[in-house]
């Protein structure tokens, strides 16, 4: 299973294999789509794709369901959207880490219901880019990324972390 841009058209595309066939389809088709993708497949087995609108400098999220996709903006406020990163939690909510262009921050949406709760995580200079996105165990955020000025790798967790004592002192 892939989720791409096709920069032909512009849109956000769904390719999957079932023996030796590839089928694609054309999930969002609204504008210039599909940028910065990111797919993860329920337990079931259906796909759900993060992607950046880039017409509407928006953050979209696409779920399947039987044969028809639904899209919703996860976020639409300035331009955000940029390098997504997608997990769903234990109850198959989603969970997006992605950088918010307008302001330089790396940001989180989860899905609350029918609405998204948006979080900004660092917004110490330009840092956001290149996220990935797990959850851990308890279903904590750990996200790496990077900030553009500098290239640094960083890290943030929602986790309760160790500092003192270190793994193996008494």
């Amino acid at each position: 299973r892939i989720s791409y841009y096709d920069a032909t058209n512009g849109d956000l595309k769904y390719a999957s294999k079932t023996g030796g066939a590839w089928t694609i389809e054309t999930v969002d088709a609204g504008g210039d789509v599909g940028y910065f993708t990111c797919l993860v497949l329920d337990p079931l087995g259906s796909p759900r794709i993060g992607y950046y609108d880039f017409t509407n400098k928006d953050l979209r999220y696409a779920v399947k369901s039987g044969s028809a996709w639904t899209i919703e903006e996860a976020y639409s406020s300035g331009d955000a959207g940029w390098w997504t990163s997608l997990a769903l939690d234990v109850h198959g909510n989603p969970r997006i880490s992605y950088h918010d262009a307008t302001n330089g921050d790396l940001k989180y949406a989860r899905r609350l219901g029918a609405t998204w709760a948006i979080e900004t995580l660092d917004a110490t200079g330009n840092v956001g880019y290149f996220t990935t996105l797990v959850l851990d165990s308890q279903g904590n955020p750990r996200i790496g990324y990077t900030q553009n000025t500098t290239a640094d790798l960083k890290y943030v967790s929602a986790a309760i972390e160790m500092g003192s004592p270190s793994p193996g002192d008494v």
